[in-house]
């Protein structure tokens, strides 16, 4: 008996590493078409060090000139005489970042997406999904730029489960703003947002969750459940991130189309 039971015990766990591996077969290929799509949103003032300040990351969408990102990623001061530029920068065929100045369309600061759009040509762009089929257990991978600049603004990819769907009214920056957000979310009602198991930084903040095989956006990365300050996300990840859900990414989208 105890060997019987020790036989399934080993058939099971292979069974669990080949679907774990086969989930993932497809990734690096679609890695390679969605790095292009991916792009740094931050501010540009030539009188700060260094110039260009990461705020978070972005994905091209629609015609390519549009930008989907977190609300949270924009600076509360985008309307003072001295405030710096926002922009985006994107990869060019040779590799090096251009940027491009960018103008706000629309913000959901209920779900803390925004809308950009961006100057000069368009870029390729990432197909949005259907987040109503994405199921807890699913394997999906996110795209960003962990810990900003310290990695030099590489592309840097994240494997994640779909750990639960829940309901959930995202926390504001402010206290103030966390008010305000609140009641509107009590009066229109809470949103579904998914849970992952997988370390995010702030540098992921706007970047896409994407299926490892279609390359398909199934939601936005939103926050990470840090402990005191944002600085200790870094020396002592929780190890849990979230997303908020694709098919809020299209409503804003087929807005401005």
């Amino acid at each position: 008996m105890k060997r019987r039971l020790f036989h399934a015990t080993c058939l099971w766990m292979l069974s669990l590493t080949w679907m774990g591996s086969h989930a993932w077969a497809g990734l690096a290929e679609t890695v390679l078409r969605v790095k292009p799509s991916v792009v740094l949103v931050g501010t540009f003032k030539t009188t700060e060090s260094p110039r260009f300040q990461l705020r978070g990351a972005g994905f091209l969408v629609a015609r390519g000139d549009l930008v989907v990102t977190n609300a949270h990623v924009l600076p509360a001061d985008l309307d003072k005489p001295d405030a710096p530029t926002l922009v985006v920068q994107v990869r060019s065929g040779r590799g090096d970042w251009q940027m491009r100045s960018v103008t706000v369309l629309e913000t959901d600061v209920l779900r803390d997406l925004t809308l950009l759009r961006m100057e000069g040509a368009p870029g390729p762009v990432l197909r949005i999904g259907d987040s109503r089929r994405v199921r807890e257990g699913d394997y999906l991978a996110f795209m960003g730029f962990p810990i900003g600049g310290s990695l030099g603004f590489s592309h840097v990819t994240h494997r994640a489960t779909v750990s639960t769907i829940t309901s959930a009214a995202l926390p504001s920056p402010s206290a103030e703003r966390l008010k305000e957000q609140a009641i509107r979310g009590l009066r229109n009602g809470t949103f579904d947002i998914f849970q992952l198991d997988a370390t995010a930084y702030p540098g992921n903040s706007g970047g896409p969750l994407f299926d490892p095989d279609t390359g398909e956006v199934m939601g936005v990365m939103n926050m990470v459940l840090i402990k005191n300050t944002r600085e200790s996300a870094l020396s002592q990840p929780s190890g849990i991130s979230y997303a908020i859900p694709s098919r809020y990414v299209q409503a804003l989208v087929d807005r401005h189309r």
